[in-house]
This record gives structure tokens, sequence and C-alpha cells, in this order.
């Protein structure tokens, strides 16, 4: 965000110190030479040097700008989305190395073509919900702990993962997932971020999973998701890239 007359505040997430709030001086001159390396989700180096109220940037050079992400509107947007929960779940100062590396190679996959980016988007919720403890159960039913089958099944966010039909109706808040999103999120949720290929998968089925991400997602946050309503309208505008 902007600061001061020529200065912004930025948000970064560093491997070793985790979230951090830095200011960026001057960078909103027509003259700085530091503006370029401090763009949204770029990957880059950066030498702080310690504020009393806030930690100031004092060099900056680019490693991986994801320019082609920034230039998509479908790949901006979830972009955003990722951002929005990396900051909703990590505290300041809180060292997530594991998250980091999941926020990089989840941009970098938006940044190519090999990956849509709903799908990508979609692995990332649910690594990063294993990294922030808030992972939901896919293969269990969460009343009777009898395996769930396919069939009629349900989605609890308050109980955090599947029910089974019978116990779906002593659970107020359980929706029906359909055995195809069910599959597609367990694969997502026990492929390694690293050995992650692409799958071909429809488009309803991919629409109903962000459906069930997002609900458990704002459950877990206790806040409703601004990022996601960008991302639908810039599919609805650019469904191709989506």
């Amino acid at each position: 965000m902007d600061f001061g007359e020529a200065d912004r505040l930025l948000t970064v997430l560093s491997p070793s110190l985790g979230k951090l709030r830095v200011l960026a001086k001057g960078v909103r001159r027509p003259s700085s030479h530091m503006a370029g390396h401090v763009e949204l989700f770029a990957h880059t180096h950066l030498q702080l040097a310690r504020g009393r109220d806030l930690d100031i940037v004092t060099q900056a050079s680019t490693i991986e700008p994801f320019r082609t992400l920034r230039e998509n509107m479908v790949k901006v947007a979830h972009a955003f989305h990722l951002a929005e929960l990396c900051d909703g779940f990590l505290q300041d100062a809180d060292p997530h190395p594991a998250v980091f590396g999941l926020l990089l190679s989840t941009l970098h996959r938006l940044a190519g073509d090999d990956y849509r980016a709903s799908f990508a988007a979609r692995a990332f919720e649910l690594h990063l919900l294993r990294e922030v403890g808030y992972r939901p159960d896919l293969t269990t039913c969460l009343r009777c702990q009898s395996r769930i089958e396919p069939g009629a099944n349900s989605y609890s966010v308050s109980l955090g993962g599947t029910v089974c039909p019978q116990c779906a109706l002593t659970a107020p808040d359980a929706g029906p997932i359909s055995s195809d999103v069910l599959k597609l999120l367990r694969h997502l949720q026990r492929t390694p971020n690293d050995r992650l290929r692409p799958v071909a998968v429809s488009e309803a089925v991919l629409r109903e999973a962000e459906r069930v991400m997002r609900r458990h997602l704002e459950f877990a946050l206790e806040r409703r998701l601004q990022a996601s309503d960008f991302v639908r309208q810039a599919t609805e505008a650019m469904p191709a890239a989506g």
C-alpha cells in the first residue's frame, strides 16, 4: 500500500523470517531504481535495515519477476488469492519455509502454460491447510469414523471434512460433494507438491471443488475471502484462461 508521499509499505514472505511488513522508501518516484524490483508477486532478494517500527528496504534485486503472470487477468487474480491466504493464515515473523516454497512453486505454475490456474490453486489450498493445521479429512466420516465410499457423501466445514450419507443428516452445515470432486481433492492432497502433474479435469468439477474449498477456508479464517470474487469475475471475463 502507498505510504507517505513517495513510499510504499510492502508485505513480503521470506523462507527464514516468515511474513514481514517492510518500508520501501521513494519507490513511487519515477526516478526510483528500486521500483521495478518490488512489483506484486515478484521473487526478489531484499536487503533490509532494522528500523524502530518498520524495517527499511535498502537494496532489491529481482530473481524472478513473474511478468507473464501479471499480464493475465485470470492468473493475477489467482495470485491475489494465494497471497490473501498466506496473509490470513500466517502470523508476522513466524517462519514457514514449506509455505514459502509452496507459494513460489505455485506462482511458477500460474506463470506457465502447463497448469490451469484453478487446478494449481486447489493444490495450493490443500497443501497450505496441511502446513497450518487445518488439513481436511477426505477419507473418513467425521461422525461415525467409517471409510467414505463412492456415493452421496457430504462435506462439513465445522467438522473439517467428509461425512457419510447417513451422518450428513445430523450435520447441519453438511453440503453435498460429488465423487469426482472428492477424487480430485484426494489426489491433490496426497500428491507431494514437487510431484504434482497436470490432470485433465472438467470445468464443472473444478468449479465445485472451488466452492467446497472456499467454504472450508472461510470457516477456518472466520471471514470472507475477497480475492475469490475477483477470481470468479476474471474467469467469467476470460474463461479459456481459467
